[in-house]
């Protein structure tokens, strides 16, 4: 009778799996069809080339955004993922989320400029929007840089964690600012209410984790 238990659990584990992978996805998918289900007021002038750098651009900003969201699950090792996956695969897509998520930040960055003109960039308090979303992109390619890098730099790794978690939360934390006041898809509507839950879920699931982590230490 032994095998049985043991064919049970693999069959559980793959069943959690997929339920994991599916939900990834849903999150992933939702997310893309906004600029076709809501576009901005931008995309009713544009024609060719320029609306398709700015589709593009704006299908890799809200990817980049999920997978900053993914970033903070990663991050937490949550008991359900850490016993589906194991700490260490989740720290290592926690180190190539980070850089993806960076590279499509920029490629976001680029495509939606180049259409409007580089040569007119949004600066100024009147554009803080923009300029939030600027801060953003510097903060992660820091971050990315120094993870990199950190052996070469002699960046101590507590040091390093000590810096590393309350910037990932402020970057987080900076994002849904950047989106929902310079974005008019998510003026309203299913976008608006689904960013503001999936940013409280976020927040929700760290303090969880955290207070569920301090009490485990306690004992």
């Amino acid at each position: 009778m032994g095998p049985v238990p043991q064919r049970q659990d693999r069959f559980s584990s793959r069943w959690h799996k997929g339920l994991t992978g599916v939900g990834a996805l849903f999150c992933v998918a939702a997310a893309l069809m906004v600029p076709f289900a809501y576009p901005t007021q931008t995309l009713w002038y544009k024609t060719g080339m320029d609306k398709i750098l700015l589709i593009a651009g704006q299908l890799m900003g809200l990817l980049a955004m999920v997978l900053l969201g993914g970033q903070i699950v990663l991050a937490l090792r949550p008991i359900f993922l850490e016993r589906l996956f194991g700490a260490a695969l989740l720290m290592r897509w926690h180190r190539g989320n980070g850089v993806l998520a960076t590279g499509l930040a920029f490629g976001h960055a680029l495509l939606v400029l180049i259409p409007e003109g580089l040569a007119t960039l949004p600066i100024g308090w009147t554009f803080w929007p923009e300029m939030t979303g600027a801060a953003v992109l510097l903060l992660l390619l820091g971050t990315t840089v120094i993870s990199r890098f950190r052996a070469a730099l002699r960046f101590e790794y507590r040091r390093w964690r000590l810096f590393h978690r309350p910037l990932g939360y402020l970057i987080v934390a900076l994002v849904p600012l950047h989106v929902l006041f310079v974005s008019e898809s998510f003026a309203g509507g299913p976008p608006r209410v689904g960013l503001l839950i999936g940013v409280l879920l976020l927040f929700a699931m760290a303090f969880v984790t955290w207070f569920h982590r301090g009490r485990s230490n306690q004992h």
